[in-house]
């Protein structure tokens, strides 16, 4: 889980369903914890943060990876896409704006469209990858104010 006290707290579960603190990332990130995204196999996490940090984790290993920007880039590694930094999701940001106005993101589960929520009461659907900001998207408006969470559902996940 991302906490706002700037860290990443990892549990392992048990058969029986306790909790146990597995691996408390701490003094890593400088600011709030936005988003986290972990690779299908569950080695691996990314997480974004409010001043703009985004880190990979060896969560086996328990240690962040140096290189993950350039080793970590397949979109096919990873199980959700969360985090609102990176090549996939470059357009979603309009151009001019502050990068504070996109609050959330989402892929669905087969790659094919992005979700982003933002500042001004709205959702906007893209085809996936999003690397332009002069990408068209379906904006859908209704919202009073920030959209701080945006997710597809998978209907197939029990």
């Amino acid at each position: 889980m991302g906490a706002h006290d700037d860290s990443i707290y990892i549990y392992k579960i048990s058969k029986q369903g306790e909790y146990s603190l597995y691996w408390a990332i701490t003094f890593v990130h400088s600011s709030a914890i936005l988003g986290i995204d972990w690779t299908r196999d569950s080695k691996y996490m990314r997480a974004v943060d409010q001043a703009y940090a985004k880190i990979f984790y060896d969560v086996e290993n328990t240690c962040s990876l140096n290189d993950g920007m350039q080793t970590m880039v397949d979109p096919t590694l990873w199980h959700t896409s969360t985090c609102k930094l990176g090549w996939d999701v470059n357009g979603v940001f309009m151009s001019g704006a502050d990068g504070t106005d996109i609050n959330a993101v989402d892929a669905n589960e087969n790659r094919t469209l992005m979700v982003a929520g933002d500042d001004f009461g709205s959702m906007c659907v893209y085809k996936y990858p999003v690397v332009k900001n002069i990408q068209p998207c379906r904006r859908m408006t209704g919202h009073a104010e920030h959209v701080p969470r945006v997710r597809f559902y998978n209907s197939d996940k029990n």
